[in-house]
C-alpha cells in the first residue's frame, strides 16, 4: 500500500497544481494526526483547509467513476478530502437525526497541537467558526476547542495536559 501511495504521489507531482493559497504557516503541529472525510465540495473544502489551517496540498487525484480525491497536509497533520458524486448529507441521508452522536461511525476528528493558545489566536485571526469552547486545561483534562470547517465537520484541537500533581 506505502509503495502504491507512493508510486501516485510521484505521478501526482508532474501534474499542474490547483493549489489554493494558504494564509501561513500550518497551525495544527501533529505528530501521525489523519483523518479523511467525504465533502461536498473538494475545491472548497481543500481552499479551507489550507487558508484556515494552513495545510497544502501533496496529492490531487483527478475525477474518475464520479470520485476525486485531495490530500493536504502540514505540521505531521494530514487530511484527505474525498468528493463522491453520489454521497449526500447526513440530514439527507438520515433525516430524522438532529445529533451526529446518534449515529454509529465518527461524528469528528482531531489532533493534539504543540501550542494550544497560539493555536486559538491563529484560529480567531483566520476567521475560523468554533463550534464549542475554548474550555481551559485541568488536571484531567487536556485545554480543548472544537471548530467547524466550512462543510460543518467538527475537529476538536487538543493542548498539551496540564500538570498532574
Amino acid at each position: 500500500m506505502f509503495a502504491i501511495c507512493a508510486l501516485i504521489r510521484l505521478a501526482l507531482a508532474a501534474l499542474p497544481s490547483t493549489q489554493p493559497p494558504s494564509a501561513g504557516p500550518p497551525i495544527v503541529t501533529a505528530s501521525g494526526a489523519f483523518f479523511a472525510m467525504s465533502v461536498p465540495d473538494l475545491q472548497a473544502s481543500s481552499r479551507w483547509y489550507s487558508e484556515k489551517l494552513g495545510l497544502h496540498v501533496v496529492m490531487q487525484l483527478p475525477k474518475r467513476d464520479k470520485v476525486a480525491v485531495v490530500v493536504l497536509e502540514g505540521a505531521g497533520f494530514i487530511v484527505e478530502l474525498v468528493q463522491k458524486d453520489d454521497a449526500v448529507p447526513l440530514r439527507q441521508a438520515a433525516p430524522r437525526v438532529e445529533d451526529n452522536t446518534l449515529v454509529h461511525g465518527i461524528f469528528k476528528a482531531g489532533a493534539v497541537v504543540a501550542d494550544f493558545d497560539r493555536t486559538i489566536e491563529a484560529l480567531r485571526q483566520r476567521g475560523v467558526e468554533v463550534a464549542y469552547g475554548p474550555y481551559p486545561a485541568r488536571s484531567d483534562q487536556r485545554a480543548n476547542v472544537i471548530i467547524r470547517d466550512n462543510a460543518g465537520n467538527l475537529i476538536q484541537l487538543f493542548g498539551q495536559y496540564a500538570s498532574r500533581r
